[in-house]
């Protein structure tokens, strides 16, 4: 798939019209493609948390991720929400957490704000994801730790993933990333330690610490 340099813009008003059926399409993929990556990193992440980190959740769409936290307990001062569409942010607006309306590729939170970050099926929205990855890593603080889940390369097991792949691709809402390229765009990053975590399907979940104390 092409992108040209505009694509970030075309990507949002994308979003901006897909809010309010958002939910239910990604049901959809999870339910047949990316399920076991999604579990693979609210577990990390519910593992990772302390009473006093600091979370980011980076493209958090409707909020739902937000919702299991707060759900479990996570006091609303610990989570800041950013996405780059108005639309989806608009749909976190009864959350009682942060909000910041702001791309991947420049967030507008100062170096080593979090404890931890996340970011669910977006970097493979955005133009260069290596761009993306940097700004996350910018922003997690020495010992934190980045959770990451996206669309992956992985041999098809099936019509199923087949035609979720042709799905993702026919609606230019994304692509599928190389594992390993993450991986160095990671490294290359942030001095860090990355761990695949097991999940099927053609996405992926990786878990990312950051060096230091």
């Amino acid at each position: 798939m092409t992108y040209t340099t505009n694509t970030d813009d075309r990507m949002i008003r994308l979003y901006d019209r897909l809010a309010p059926v958002y939910d239910r399409l990604h049901q959809r993929w999870l339910r047949f493609a990316g399920g076991e990556a999604q579990a693979a990193l609210e577990a990390a992440v519910r593992v990772g948390m302390t009473e006093e980190a600091k979370l980011l959740d980076a493209g958090c769409g409707t909020g739902r991720f937000a919702r299991g936290l707060l759900a479990c307990g996570i006091t609303p001062k610990q989570i800041t929400l950013l996405d780059p569409s108005e639309a989806m942010l608009s749909r976190c607006s009864d959350l009682p957490v942060r909000r910041s309306r702001g791309r991947l590729e420049a967030m507008p939170f100062p170096d080593s704000s979090f404890d931890l970050v996340t970011s669910a099926w977006v970097v493979e929205t955005v133009s260069e994801p290596s761009d993306a990855l940097r700004e996350l890593c910018r922003v997690l603080r020495p010992g934190g730790i980045l959770c990451l889940t996206f669309c992956a390369e992985k041999p098809f097991r099936g019509f199923v993933d087949w035609v979720m792949y042709r799905g993702l691709s026919l609606r230019h809402t994304g692509r599928f990333l190389n594992i390993e390229d993450i991986k160095r765009s990671l490294k290359g990053a942030m001095t860090c330690e990355v761990q695949t975590l097991p999940s099927a399907g053609p996405a992926a979940t990786l878990i990312a610490r950051r060096c230091g104390a």
